[in-house]
């Protein structure tokens, strides 16, 4: 009898106590549920975090009043008074209101879970689906969006290539959704354009020298985060069609794009699907001429689909299905006329024809461009191991065809075509251990597992880069402390250990400069290669007051050398003769953030230094390209201002972006020199003016202008002429503006017009000007041109 007293006791007892507790559903003002908000009860130190659906429960709670604190990333912080009786079971839901008068945004990418820009004691660039959805109004490249909006980043080059836009002097990796779309193996140097605007929510770019994803971010890396289907409606979707022509001369310019996106939410099951196809015309200079077809965007077909599938599991888990496939295809009634280039004196003093388009076919020319294939299955499961860890594990699969131009560099000439194939996991865990105090402290840790095969032949059959396969795998983490809400510590370690097999080969006799003087073939054997590589990354930010946020840290990237650059010019015969061995970046930064109101200000200063070059230069001795051995030195700074009107009808920016590099011979560090255009880009200066009159209409006003450049000296050639070397040719400055003007004519419907280089300016972009001793590559920029562009929602 005593027993069953007791436990019917027990049970009473149980009971009473499970039934004092909170839960609700934490939503946005879309009524779309918000996963990871903090629910927090401060007087009893207990707290908990949303699950996939929003939802929250905190149990054993005693009686008496409390305070309740909400928060979530990008929102404004709420806070509750609320009363627990006895035997009490409480409903409470919240509707967060997003904090748009922070001037924050929320980053993922630098390491690799959502924080606050301002917390990060690093340089974070954010690109937001407002800027984003302006700026396609005029272009759907991308290249020339991040060019405006990327304080450190190179000047766009004019074509479909991003070969010498580099991200403060340094390479940068490309993503999307974390997937690398470079390919350093042999880096083709197309990654920028690998995805549609249209689906794209916001470009996280941050610069410096990282391995929080491993080979190619010596100068950093912008990662494409792609739009989500958060919608509570089973189907809705957005139409965009357009119309784009040149104005400098309309024969044959005429083109069009069309993009539709549809998403929607069954139950547990929601998507976001879309495709696009888009055609360009003829493209000619501020005189009328063709613009030069090599790398062009003359002529292209592009399409892109996409989709994004996500399924609940339970509250707690997720798995999500999403792919895209971006493909280009340039087929141009032109052929390249190439540039001529004289240099008459000692001074530099020189003759420059920028190279331009004629009709003509070149027999046997396939279509040039890329196509591009990302598979990621993401698998996401939150509050495990008492609810202080989440954990992501991601597949994903990455395929890349690029086609590149036909040229006379090849015996009997020839078209490339790079082939890389990727396929990879890695899980990631975020570990928050809670408060000590006035210190918090989280750790998100985990390990990359990347397989990569990749070669370069040419569509003839003949093989110019063997096949290469590249098996890889890297633990890291990344820890962060939060003292007092006045700063943040950050410290991580990534180690990269990695084989290559190279198969043997034989290399392809070139002329680099298409001269007739080409390099003998040479039999090379193959074997493998390993390297190993721990990067290091330290900062700290002060935090307490958003008027004045400074920041200094140190962080460490590496990257291996354009390796198939390496191999395809090899004179050993012998690969572990070719002394291969990584570049290491350490890169020393400080800066801050202030903000005031409406008003925003962020500077930043840089220095990194290199053991090596971090790719390839041409030796003009040997007509051929090797790998840079020289240490660099590269230092500059960036400094952006923002200001938002009272009535929020004015905002006014602008940016400024200098930097500079110097090399020397391993041993003499006395004997400095400049680093060429492929390395340092110009000054950059941008300036904006967004005017919104009306509720209906927006108009935005934009200034890129790019500064002067001569830091080398010319030199007697082999036939004893005056030359510059490859990529030390003089840059002279321009200035474009741009013009783009949106309409609502109705609540769903909106009309959009577009002007690009607006005043009609001849120019020459920079990379045209730095490569011109190889004369290939060295075309007039586009003349005015326009873009007219409808968009519906339904």
């Amino acid at each position: 009898m005593k027993i069953v007293t007791w436990a019917a006791a027990l049970f009473l007892s149980f009971n009473a106590y499970s039934q004092t507790s909170i839960k609700g559903k934490i939503t946005d003002e879309s009524n779309q549920p918000l996963t990871g908000a903090t629910v927090y009860i401060e007087e009893l130190k207990k707290g908990t975090m949303t699950d996939l659906n929003g939802e929250y429960e905190i149990t054993d709670i005693k009686e008496g009043s409390w305070t309740i604190v909400l928060r979530m990333l990008g929102y404004k912080l709420q806070t509750k008074k609320i009363t627990i009786g006895p035997d009490t079971s409480m409903t409470f839901h919240v509707v967060l209101k997003e904090d748009l008068n922070s001037l924050d945004e929320v980053v993922v990418s630098a390491s690799r879970h959502s924080e606050y820009l301002s917390e990060i004691p690093a340089s974070v660039t954010v690109v937001g689906l407002a800027k984003l959805e302006e700026f396609t109004q005029s272009t759907s490249n991308i290249s020339e969006i991040l060019e405006f909006t990327v304080p450190g980043l190179a000047v766009s080059t004019g074509t479909f290539s991003n070969w010498g836009q580099t991200l403060r002097g340094r390479s940068l990796l490309v993503m999307v959704d974390g997937i690398p779309q470079s390919t350093p193996l042999r880096n083709g140097q197309l990654g920028v354009k690998s995805v549609n605007p249209n689906d794209i929510s916001r470009v996280e770019v941050i610069k410096g020298a990282t391995s929080i994803f491993g080979n190619g971010g010596n100068g950093g890396f912008i990662n494409y985060i792609t739009k989500n289907p958060a919608t509570d409606k089973k189907i809705e979707g957005t139409t965009n069609i357009w119309g784009s022509i040149n104005l400098a001369k309309t024969n044959d310019a005429l083109g069009w794009g069309i993009h539709q996106s549809l998403k929607g939410n069954l139950n547990r099951f929601s998507y976001y699907i879309s495709g696009s196809l888009e055609q360009t015309g003829n493209k000619y200079d501020a005189d009328g001429v063709p613009v030069l077809p090599t790398y062009g965007f003359d002529n292209t077909d592009i399409y892109s689909t996409f989709g994004k599938l996500e399924y609940l599991l339970s509250d707690r888990q997720k798995l999500t299905l999403s792919g895209n496939i971006y493909h280009s295809a340039q087929d141009s009634p032109f052929i390249p006329v190439a540039a001529e280039v004289e240099v008459f004196n000692e001074d530099g003093d020189y003759s420059l024809v920028p190279g331009y388009g004629v009709k003509g076919t070149i027999v046997g020319e396939e279509p040039t461009g890329t196509t591009l294939v990302n598979g990621q299955l993401k698998y996401s499961l939150n509050n495990i191991f008492k609810g202080t860890t989440n954990f992501e594990t991601d597949l994903y699969y990455q395929n890349t065809e690029n086609v590149f131009f036909y040229s006379d560099k090849f015996e009997n000439g020839g078209q490339s075509v790079i082939n890389a194939k990727k396929y990879g996991i890695r899980p990631n865990f975020n570990t928050s251990f809670g408060s000590y105090g006035p210190t918090n402290i989280s750790l998100t840790y985990g390990v990359d597992l990347l397989k990569d095969k990749t070669n370069q032949g040419l569509l003839d059959g003949r093989l110019w880069v063997p096949n290469i396969e590249l098996i890889n795998w890297a633990p890291y983490a990344q820890s962060t402390i939060k003292l007092n809400n006045q700063w943040v510590l950050k410290a991580g370690l990534r180690y990269d250990h990695m084989n290559m097999d190279i198969v043997d080969y034989n290399t392809l006799p070139y002329s680099a400069k298409s001269d007739g003087n080409f390099s003998p073939s040479v039999a090379v054997e193959g074997g493998k290669l390993n390297f190993n590589n721990l990067a290091f990354n330290l900062g700290v930010r002060y935090i307490e007051h958003q008027e004045f946020t400074p920041y200094i840290s140190y962080s460490q990237g590496f990257s291996i050398a354009d390796l198939g650059s390496i191999l395809r010019s090899a004179v050993a015969e012998n690969i572990n003769d070719i002394q291969l061995e990584p570049a290491v970046t350490n890169n020393y930064e400080f800066g801050f953030i202030s903000k005031f109101n409406n008003f925003q200000l962020e500077a930043v200063g840089y220095y990194s230094t290199s053991n090596l070059g971090t790719g390839v230069v041409f030796v003009d001795e040997i007509n051929s390209f090797v790998p840079s051995k020289q240490p660099q030195r590269i230092y500059g700074g960036e400094i952006s201002v923002d200001y938002y009107s009272w009535d929020k009808k004015w905002q006014i920016g602008t940016s400024y972006s200098y930097v500079e590099g110097l090399t020397h011979s391993v041993g003499d560090e006395n004997n400095l020199t400049y680093l060429g255009g492929d390395v340092i880009a110009a000054p950059k200066w941008t300036t904006y003016i967004n005017w919104q009159p009306t509720e209906k209409l927006n108009t935005s006003l934009r200034m890129t202008n790019l500064g002067d450049r001569n830091r080398f000296d010319p030199f007697i050639d082999a036939n004893d002429t005056w030359a510059y070397r490859h990529t030390q040719f003089p840059v002279s400055g321009y200035t474009i503006l741009n013009l783009s003007m949106a309409y609502q004519l109705k609540s769903n419907l909106s009309l959009s017009l577009g002007v690009n280089n607006i005043l009609n300016e001849y120019y020459l972009p920079a990379r045209s000007q730095w490569a011109s001793p190889l004369k290939t590559f060295t075309g007039v920029g586009e003349g005015a041109n326009a873009k007219l562009g409808l968009r519906y929602n339904f």
